[in-house]
């Protein structure tokens, strides 16, 4: 480097020290960055190993109830009581709309008895 592009910069002691504790300041925060960043990842390398357990314990546990799905036997339904539970099924999905229009009947009932209590008040 040549004497030429040396630039000198004046500053009097309160700047000085004013631009010390500012860059002390900075340093100590860009140390607190880094001490939390890697907190952060120890403590996510915990999860992501605790997740990887977990996954494991279920795959385990997915295993054991086929397991026990193969060795248990299967109960036979008799027919009469396929049939009566496809009935229900089927009497239960048309009971849904079946409320709805009783729902609308019990409302135009209750507004016919209104309407007579009121012919009759009057």
């Amino acid at each position: 480097m040549s004497s030429e592009n040396v630039i000198h910069i004046r500053l009097n002691y309160m700047e000085a020290l004013k631009a010390k504790r500012s860059i002390l300041s900075s340093e100590m925060s860009s140390l607190n960055i880094a001490k939390k960043i890697a907190r952060y990842r120890a403590i996510r390398m915990e999860e992501l190993g605790l997740k990887s357990r977990l996954y494991g314990k279920i795959k385990e546990a997915k295993s054991n109830i086929r397991k026990l799905q193969i060795l248990l036997p299967n109960p036979k339904v008799p027919r009469i009581l396929k049939r009566e539970q496809v009935m229900e099924k089927h009497l239960e999905a048309q009971g849904v709309l079946h409320d709805e229009r009783g729902i609308e009947s019990q409302l135009r009932e209750i507004q016919g008895r209104l309407e007579r209590l009121q012919r009759e008040n009057i």
